[in-house]
């Protein structure tokens, strides 16, 4: 089965780590993207950041403001597309594409909180009255 085309770019992970930090700044330079890292606890050298933003915006995920020094940096993709193209992608390739094997494994995970698992409940009702309020589809006929 082919694969549905991305619209958010395949990061690495340590590409990820840089664009929460970015995410978490709103935009910087090299120097503020480290910063962010480093208080998150992920000590990179200068250079090693500045390397993965170059990737980075290679793959299009950051545009780069040239215009002065040092660049700044913005991320191109919020972080929940991001973040949602990846959960998509792992419950493809971990799941068999089975969202509910993810959920379930969630649920009966015994580290996770009452308040976590009210949050889900939440969720799954809000998508069933969505889903409620959609009038369905008709299926499409087959051509011959």
């Amino acid at each position: 089965m082919a694969r549905p085309p991305q619209l958010t770019p395949d990061l690495t992970p340590g590409e990820l780590r840089v664009m929460k930090a970015l995410w978490e700044v709103g935009h910087g330079t090299v120097a503020e993207v480290r910063a962010e890292l480093a208080r998150r606890g992920q000590e990179l050298a200068y250079t090693t950041v500045m390397t993965l933003l170059g990737r980075l915006a290679a793959k299009s995920a950051v545009t780069v403001d040239k215009e002065r020094e040092p660049f700044i940096y913005r991320a191109a993709h919020r972080r929940e597309s991001v973040l949602r193209d990846r959960l998509r992608e792992f419950v493809r390739e971990v799941f068999d594409g089975e969202a509910g094997s993810l959920v379930l494994n969630l649920v009966e995970d015994s580290t996770i909180s009452r308040a976590e698992l009210r949050a889900i409940e939440r969720k799954i009702a809000d998508a069933e009255r969505a889903a409620a309020e959609k009038p369905e589809k008709p299926e499409r006929k087959e051509r011959k």
